[in-house]
Order: structure tokens, then C-alpha cells, then sequence
């Protein structure tokens, strides 16, 4: 078992946490102030693995959500070479590294020792010239993990040596992948509420243009007539297009809470279409009462009523005898009933009886007042406007993570998104357009966190029909990472006849993203993004690299990048957490004890040193299990905590040698010990 794989490791239960933490940071940055003098000889280990090989190139792959923000941070500690160790020139000096193969592409330049480097130099920071890259190839956190644990192929000569991911380790056969938490994030839910086609004219599109194979299939010119107004903000088909007297319940919050397959999120996302369950009109999401909106079927002459596929099989059993019964297309078309018409019946049946005959023949909608309560939302009355759900690139963390969430609390492992092999594009939406539709009319696959896409979408199956590209955005629910929507408002955002509409926020049971509620796991789709390497196998440089961006001055100073006058930390905080959006952690980081609501693990931790160790109960001395040395980086005074230890305690000795000397003696056995305050990559393979 590799006990720095997240899951292994948190079988061993939840971790006491201490309110000593910030207290021991502050001896820890003590001791170690005055890291970065010129001339002195680099740390050749722990927490930095300086090597004498120059100019390394290290490359990461995986996650779209993070690449944008790790290509910054890549760049910046590329640029922390400018001012790297002084490299080797001089006649009669062995100007590269020995022992690789002689060609270009395994032969580095070398660096001279400490002593030769100038007064600018800077040692506390990319003190090797290590150049790192950000791959492309296939992007998303699985085809990451695949490509560093050699189960996917990827370009010759580019190896990966850390994935990208915003999803936990897969647990790869052969590979002992170590996740490096830095920073939070959510997968909120997004709609349109805004977009309200009716500003665009009247739909045209009818039910003979619909694609044979298109999911939803309905026509949108038999909505109110073709004239839509803002669906999600709770228009219904009768009210005043231009939405300002909205008779339905505003989408706020999707829910996936509920016994087994019952969640609205999973009736929405994962259950099958022809299961009986599937929410799929936009009623059922609005169209809560206490007024109801019926599509029936009347018959002239006659006082029963049928109600229409579009509402369902059967009146709400909140339908009363003697409730009002309204049209309220009265004044724009023939009313079926007339005025003062009540209920003579009561619902639960497909057919219910009105105190009035019908004066027309045809389907209608009515409004039927209940004076009952707002039915739960899922349970509202369909009116005939599909929802299209958004499909997601399947390789994604952030599909990953909302595939979970909308599977529900309670899952059943035989059926819904994370049975499936497509994850939440079970129900996604294609082209219903019958003249544009593909063959086979394959669903629309976009990237993750850009909403921006729906128009590609819209304008490609309604070229220059904007009533109808208006609508398909406005009936469409994706999601996509917090931190790219706050950060990015092109992304967030999607345009229709020249007007641009921002995405809304909609809440998951009933809780909004935020730096508070993902830190602390309240929020169902908190996750935690991070870098994997595999520990087996992790070279020197990108080991480095990976406690440069976990260790927040803690263990080692950066120092000030002479570009800007802003220390290396500070910026690295304002990329991850300014710039992109992302709380960041670090190796003072705390451990959440909480699992977010899709029941997938979100560490706050991962960057701190966890290292495995054994102890016979007698003495406070710990030993490191398999054989090993503590790092040096582990300093009398830092706080150690972990599963059995008591708050407060600390390391009283250093590391450097097997054993560390604990302020309290543990009973014997095994423990993982997290020492705060020193990054997470403690160990290395010999490869620069």
C-alpha cells in the first residue's frame, strides 16, 4: 500500500486538528529567515532537491481547469531562473552533466557551486534554471493521470512528469500517485434567466423540423405560440413574455438529496429517459403553484377535461373541488371555459371534471388555483418546455465531480452517471434541428468552465435564427468550475444577436460557492485541486518544483523577484487566489474533517509532509517506516498532528536521521504524522 495516496492513508480515520497551528508556522518561518544569501551552497535535498544540473525541463499535463493558472505559475518559477545558480563556462570545466547519453536532448548544462554564484543570484527559489511546460496533448485530469502512469500514450519525447487534476487520484495499477493539494474550488450549476428569446421575435420552429434523433424533441413554435419569455426565472407560458410578472418558481437551488435515484439532480442529470423518473420540462423545475398551469384537451359541450402528455399523467393531487379555474391566454385567443369556472373534482386522475361545459375544442392551458402549498421542485406540472442539458468533455475532474454530486447522496451502484461510462453526458443534449443535425445527431460535447460555447452550439444549429438560438440557451443547465466563472467573464457569459448574457449561479442544496464553503466542505461539489506526481518515480526538479508552490515561507523564504519588487509567495497567492479565483492551500494548511455532499474527498492538507512512521509505546521517539531519513526540513517546534495524536504536540528534535523525538509518547503502532509547516515531497528518485 502506498501510504501517500490520499485514500490509502485516510482509511486510518479522520485527523485531530490544533489551534496551535498558526503559532508553530510562526517558529518554523523563524527558524528559518535569512534562506536565499548569495553564496551560500543550496539545499541538496529536501524541501528544494538542488541538484548540479542545470535547466531541466519538467512538463505537467491533465486538468483545463488549471491549466491557464499553472502555466502562470510555471512561468514565474521559470522566471526565478533568470536569476538561477551561476552555470558553468569556464575553460577547463566540464560544461555539462555526465553520465546521460550524449544527445541534445539528455545532456543539461551544469551549475557551479554555490560559492561562484554573484550577489543576485538566487538560491531560495529556482536556484537549478528549471524550465517548466504545460501540456496540451489530451487535455482533462483523468488523460493526466493515464499519461503520468503510462496507461495513455502521449507525444514522443514529452514525458509527463506531474498531472494536472481537480479530480483524486484514480489509483492507477503501478503507480503510486501522491496528490499535492494547493488550492479549493466548486462545480456550481449555471442558467440563463436573462435570455428571454421573446426579444427576438416568434419561434418558428415546429414539431415537422425536429430531428428524428434529437433529445429534447420538442418543437419550440408550439411554446405559447413561439413566444418564450425567460424560462428558468420562472416564465411560464401565459405570463407576460417580457417576464416581469412571472407566475413559477425561479430556478435558485438543485438539490441531491434523496432516497436512492430520487434527487432532483439526479432525475435531471442521471436517470434514464425512458425510465419514468427523468425531470426533463422545464415545469417540473418551475411550475410549483400554489396556481397551477394544466395543458388539456377539451371537448365542446362537455365539462371533463384531459390532461395533456406535457403536464404528465395525472392532475396534482392538490387540485381541490371547488378550486378557480382560469385561462391565461384569455386575452390573447379563444378562453374554453367561461368566467367564474371552478373545479367540480378533485386530482390525482388523468381526467377531472370543471363546474362549466367547455365552448371549444381543442388542447388549452388553465390555470388551476390549489391554495395548497408549493409542490417540491420536480414534482411541478410539465408546460411543454424541454430541458437541455448540457454535455461536458467526459475526461474532465470537473464532470468528474458533478457526475458524483448529481448521482446523489445515496447512490445505487448498478445505474446513474458514475455507473456510466459517460458520467453526466448520460441525458446531454444534441441538435434538434432536423436540416443542421450530424449524422447519428451525436450529443454536444463541450469543454469544461466555458460557458461561452453554448452559442457555437445555438448558431450552429440555428444559423442566423436568433428567436431559436435564444431559446436553446435559454432551456439549457451546465456547469462548470467557481473559480473560472468569478475570474473569467468571457467564459461566464454567452451571446445572441449581439447581446451578451452572463451565466447565474445555481445553488446546490441550497448552498452557494465561496472561499468559505469550499475550504470547509459545506459546498456538495467542494474539491480540492491539485498536482500528481508518482512518488515511485518523481524526478529532483519537478519535486522542487511542487514544494515551491505547497510551502507558504514556512519551511524555506522566497525571495523577492526582482521583476515586480513583490515576493515570489505573495505572488504565487495572487495567481491562485487573485487572478483564478482558487483558495489556496499550503503546508499550513489545516485538514477539514468534513466530505463534501457528492461524497468525494476534498483535502485541505495534501501539501503538507505526511510521512508514515512506527513507534513501540515506550519512548517518544518515531521512527520512519520502511527505513528512511526524516527531512532535515523537519524542525524542533513544528507541529505534528495525525489520527491518536493529541493537540499540541510537537517535534522536540530534527530530522535528519530515522527517528524524531515527539513532545508525547504515542501507544504503539503505525501512524501517518503530519508535520506542519514542511511541504509534501519529502522523498525523491535520483533523476534531476
Amino acid at each position: 500500500m502506498n501510504p501517500f495516496n490520499p485514500r490509502n492513508r485516510r482509511t486510518l480515520g479522520g485527523r485531530a486538528a490544533t489551534a496551535a497551528i498558526a503559532g508553530a508556522a510562526a517558529m518554523v518561518v523563524a527558524g528559518t529567515l535569512g534562506a536565499g544569501v548569495a553564496g551560500a551552497a543550496p539545499n541538496a535535498g529536501a524541501p528544494q532537491f538542488n541538484s548540479t544540473q542545470a535547466s531541466s525541463l519538467i512538463r505537467g499535463s491533465g486538468s483545463d481547469t488549471t491549466f491557464f493558472m499553472m502555466q502562470k505559475i510555471g512561468d514565474l518559477y521559470s522566471s526565478a531562473g533568470l536569476y538561477g545558480c551561476q552555470l558553468v563556462s569556464a575553460a577547463g570545466q566540464s560544461q555539462f552533466n555526465t553520465g546521460v547519453a550524449s544527445t541534445t536532448a539528455n545532456v543539461n548544462q551544469n551549475c557551479q557551486a554555490g560559492s561562484a554564484d554573484v550577489s543576485t543570484t538566487d538560491d531560495a527559489d529556482n536556484w537549478n534554471r528549471v524550465e517548466v511546460t504545460q501540456g496540451v496533448n489530451s487535455v482533462g485530469s483523468g488523460a493526466g493521470q493515464n499519461q503520468l502512469c503510462n496507461a495513455a500514450n502521449k507525444p514522443v519525447g514529452l514525458s509527463v512528469d506531474f498531472a494536472r487534476s481537480s479530480k483524486p487520484s484514480a489509483n492507477i495499477s503501478g503507480c503510486n500517485e501522491q496528490e499535492l493539494g494547493y488550492a479549493k474550488d466548486g462545480v456550481p450549476i449555471v442558467d440563463f434567466p436573462t435570455i428571454n428569446p421573446s426579444t427576438f421575435g416568434t419561434s418558428t420552429f415546429s414539431s415537422g423540423q425536429v430531428a428524428g434523433t434529437a433529445y429534447p424533441n420538442g418543437a419550440y413554435s408550439t411554446i405559447n405560440g413561439g413566444v418564450v419569455g425567460p424560462v428558468s426565472n420562472g416564465w411560464l407560458p401565459g405570463d407576460n413574455p417580457a417576464g416581469t410578472t412571472n407566475k413559477g418558481t425561479k430556478v435558485g437551488s438543485i438539490s441531491n438529496v434523496g432516497a436512492i435515484d430520487t434527487s432532483v439532480a439526479f432525475r435531471l442529470w442521471c436517470a434514464p429517459h425512458s425510465g419514468g423518473s427523468a425531470i426533463t420540462d422545464w415545469g417540473q423545475l418551475t411550475n410549483l403553484g400554489p396556481n397551477l398551469e394544466v395543458n388539456v384537451h377539451t371537448t365542446s359541450g362537455s365539462p371533463t377535461v384531459t390532461i395533456d402528455a406535457s403536464s404528465g399523467t395525472a392532475f396534482a393531487s392538490t387540485i381541490a373541488s371547488g378550486n378557480a379555474v382560469t385561462d391565461p391566454f384569455a386575452t390573447v385567443g379563444v378562453t374554453p371555459f367561461a368566467a367564474g369556472t371552478t373545479t367540480s373534482g378533485t386530482g390525482g386522475a388523468s381526467t377531472l371534471t370543471l363546474s362549466n361545459n367547455a365552448t371549444a375544442t381543442g388542447t388549452y392551458t388553465l390555470t388551476f388555483a390549489t391554495g395548497a402549498a408549493k409542490l417540491a421542485q420536480g414534482s411541478g406540472v410539465g408546460v411543454g418546455i424541454p430541458i437541455r442539458i448540457v454535455g461536458v468533455n467526459t475526461g474532465s475532474g470537473t464532470t468528474y465531480t458533478f457526475a458524483q454530486f448529481a448521482d446523489g447522496q445515496t447512490r445505487d451502484s448498478a445505474s446513474g452517471c458514475a455507473a456510466s461510462a459517460t458520467l453526466s453526458d448520460a441525458n446531454a443534449a444534441n441538435d434538434p434541428n432536423a436540416s443542421t443535425a450530424p449524422s447519428g445527431n451525436p450529443y454536444h460535447a463541450a469543454l469544461e468552465n466555458n460557458a461561452h460555447q453554448l452559442e457555437l452550439f445555438s448558431q450552429g444549429d440555428f444559423p442566423s435564427d436568433t428567436v431559436d438560438q435564444a431559446v436553446e440557451e435559454a432551456t439549457s443547465l451546465y456547469f462548470m468550475s467557481n473559480g473560472v466563472y468569478n475570474t473569467n467573464a468571457y467564459v461566464g457569459q454567452t451571446t445572441v444577436g449581439g447581446t451578451t448574457y452572463a451565466a447565474n449561479l445555481v445553488g446546490e442544496n441550497s448552498v452557494f460557492s465561496g472561499a468559505s464553503t469550499e475550504l470547509n466542505n459545506t459546498y456538495p461539489t467542494a474539491r480540492t485541486l491539485s498536482n500528481i506526481v508518482n512518488s515511485a518515480t518523481v524526478r529532483q526538479s519537478t519535486s522542487g518544483f511542487m514544494n515551491w508552490i505547497c510551502d507558504s515561507n514556512s519551511d524555506f523564504t522566497k525571495n523577492v523577484d526582482l521583476n515586480t519588487g513583490l515576493s515570489y509567495d505573495a505572488e504565487l497567492s495572487n495567481i491562485i487566489s487573485t487572478n483564478f479565483g482558487f483558495p489556496r492551500l499550503t503546508d499550513l494548511s489545516s485538514p477539514v474533517s468534513a466530505q463534501p455532499a457528492d461524497n468525494v474527498v476534498a483535502p485541505n492538507d495534501d501539501c503538507v509532509a505526511q510521512i508514515p512512521v512506527t513507534t513501540d509505546g515506550t519512548t517518544a521517539n518515531v521512527t520512519y517506516a520502511g527505513g528512511g531519513n526524516f527531512p532535515t526540513s523537519v524542525l524542533a517546534g513544528g507541529t505534528v498532528i495525525g489520527t491518536g495524536v493529541p493537540a499540541g504536540t510537537t517535534a522536540t528534535t530534527a530530522g535528519g536521521s530515522s527517528t524524531v523525538t515527539l513532545s508525547t509518547t504515542l501507544p504503539a503502532g503505525s501512524y501517518t504524522l503530519e508535520f506542519v509547516g514542511v511541504p509534501a515531497e519529502t522523498t525523491t528518485s535520483a533523476t534531476p
